[in-house]
């Protein structure tokens, strides 16, 4: 699966992208949805904590993760609470303060999950996509077309690359040397 810098680096990429191409109001798309979109993009791999928790009863890593995290009932059940808490009206005065909307927060919440399902879905295979629906599981297993001994070192690179054009993204789009 890609490193966990990956799941998060493309998910603030895609938002970054996104806030800088379609909606470039800080009021109508405050940067906190950023930082939603980073913990939306590792959100599927807390399950790791689990398995330091379940270890020692005899659960493995393979028994836990992906299993029940990599579902798409997960981004599924995010949206649907988003569509019911702007069909409610639900507020949040927190949130409010910072010009963010709780339905956009489950919103982009779904929409990273669901990223990171496409990510590991490409790269890896074996997930059950329709658990607990069905154990069939899908994936394309494109890292299987780099050789054994490399793919550390390709996931490692993926993750540098991603690094590095977000540090640029940041210097000449975002200008962060205006905030010095």
């Amino acid at each position: 699966m890609p490193y966990a810098v990956t799941h998060i680096l493309v998910a603030i990429i895609l938002i970054e992208l996104f806030r800088g191409y379609f909606i470039k109001d800080n009021k109508k798309f405050p940067r906190y949805y950023i930082l939603i979109a980073a913990l939306g993009g590792i959100l599927l791999d807390l399950d790791y904590a689990l398995v330091f928790i379940l270890y020692p009863f005899g659960f493995t890593l393979e028994q836990i993760h992906p299993t029940y995290s990599h579902i798409l009932l997960i981004p599924f059940v995010l949206f649907i609470a988003g569509v019911v808490i702007a069909r409610l009206k639900i507020k949040n005065h927190g949130l409010g303060k910072r010009h963010m909307t709780l339905p956009a927060v489950f919103y982009i919440l779904s929409a990273t999950t669901l990223l990171h399902i496409l990510l590991d879905f490409i790269f890896f295979g074996k997930l059950a996509l329709f658990y607990p629906f069905s154990i069939q599981t899908f994936g394309l297993y494109s890292i299987l077309l780099i050789p054994e001994e490399l793919r550390a070192t390709f996931l490692a690179s993926l993750d540098a690359i991603l690094l590095v054009f977000w540090i640029f993204w940041l210097e000449f789009k975002v200008r962060v040397r205006d905030y010095f």
